[in-house]
């Protein structure tokens, strides 16, 4: 089979790059001919590397570049970059000729460009992150009148992925929220990159990790507030955080104001993250919200447990509450202190949750998940 997937870029090393990357691998490695579309990499190099038989082209059409002008002129150059953006995808689909061209919803805005092409190849779009985040009315959630005209905005965008013979979603939940606007809708999870073979008996190291863009999005900035409540009695733990993001400065200096930069600290994301998830005791999950938050099965895979908030969507999926992690009230920093406090409390009980974890997240090992996706593909 021939697929072309088109996708904004795969410049950032995080979740979705890393796992469009290892389906596509996995699928050049099992004998379909993968092509790569972006439209806005430039001359960033890949975030992480695809097999050497997959074409990889970039359209040069970067959208981003519309919030650098005035905004009467916004609408009239966006309509120019759709019909650039056409143009140049006909010429790689004329050349290619796939069988199946494949999307995500963070290229929703260009779903007309994309589903009116001339091509007899069928066309699926991806969800990778929560429905209720893809759109605007989430980013103004607190701001009254613009909420009502973004949520106007969202349901005509969100009706473009019906214009695809198939919607493929990560969670049950984020189905249920996308049938409100698309008939063909299907669940599949993402697979993990890696599956540990073998690990090493854990040794007690005082030692929580959480991973993750510094952004809003994964609240980083209830992790601390968490961890301060509880950080005084237990002056040996600490917790490390992996990621990059706008966040950042702010997360610093709210570690300074509880004094807590020898308990709380921050590096740059890491090559080696399957290394860190074994040398932790327990991982932490404080997003506000997932499309699927797979860094619980990376972590799990290990045979760390984890907690995690009630989030949409994902948590619920991953952790069975007091069986292989713990799961926390949606928000609640003092429910997430407790169950910080718990983990740190309950070494034996822990430990043996970080079994019962690592026997879960075989399911989501990359032969087994990547054959869902492979069959999806040939269905459609």
């Amino acid at each position: 089979m021939k697929i072309v997937y088109i996708l904004k870029a795969m410049a950032m090393k995080a979740g979705t790059e890393r796992v469009m990357c290892d389906k596509i691998n996995w699928l050049a490695d099992h004998g379909h001919k993968v092509t790569v579309v972006t439209y806005e990499q430039g001359d960033h190099p890949l975030s992480f590397p695809l097999n050497s038989d997959v074409k990889h082209i970039d359209l040069d059409v970067r959208f981003f570049k519309l919030s650098n002008i005035p905004f009467y002129c916004r609408i009239w150059k966006f309509r120019k970059m759709k019909a650039l953006f056409a143009t140049r995808l006909q010429n790689v689909l004329d050349y290619v000729a796939p069988d199946l061209i494949v999307t995500t919803t963070y290229s929703l805005k260009l779903s007309k460009e994309i589903c009116n092409v001339r091509a007899e190849a069928k066309k699926v779009i991806e969800s990778h992150s929560a429905c209720f985040s893809v759109g605007k009315e989430y980013d103004f959630r607190d701001k009254g009148i613009l909420k009502y005209f973004a949520r106007i905005i969202d349901s005509f965008y969100f009706r473009n992925a019906d214009s695809y013979n198939q919607l493929i979603v990560l969670t049950d939940g984020d189905k249920k929220d996308w049938e409100k606007y698309v008939r063909y809708v299907k669940t599949i999870p993402n697979p993990l990159t890696l599956y540990p073979e073998h690990i090493s008996t854990k040794e007690p190291s005082c030692r929580i990790l959480s991973v993750g863009r510094l952004t809003f999005q994964k609240g980083f900035d209830m992790l601390i507030d968490a961890f301060a409540i509880i950080a005084s009695s237990y002056p040996k733990w600490h917790i490390d955080i992996y990621g990059n993001g706008e966040d950042k400065e702010n997360l610093l200096n709210k570690i300074e104001k509880y004094s807590l930069q020898h308990q709380i600290r921050i590096y740059s994301p890491t090559e080696d993250i399957y290394q860190e998830y074994m040398n932790s005791d327990f991982y932490v999950l404080s997003s506000r919200y997932e499309g699927y938050p797979l860094v619980l099965n990376e972590a799990m895979s290990c045979g760390t447990p984890c907690v995690a908030f009630r989030c949409k969507y994902g948590p619920e999926d991953a952790i069975e509450d007091g069986k292989n992690g713990l799961l926390v009230k949606n928000g609640d920093v003092q429910d997430l202190a407790d169950k910080i406090e718990w983990m740190i409390l309950h070494e034996k009980e822990r430990i043996d949750m970080g079994e019962k974890a690592r026997i879960a997240a075989a399911r989501y090992k990359k032969d087994q998940v990547m054959k869902e996706w492979e069959q999806a593909y040939l269905n459609v």
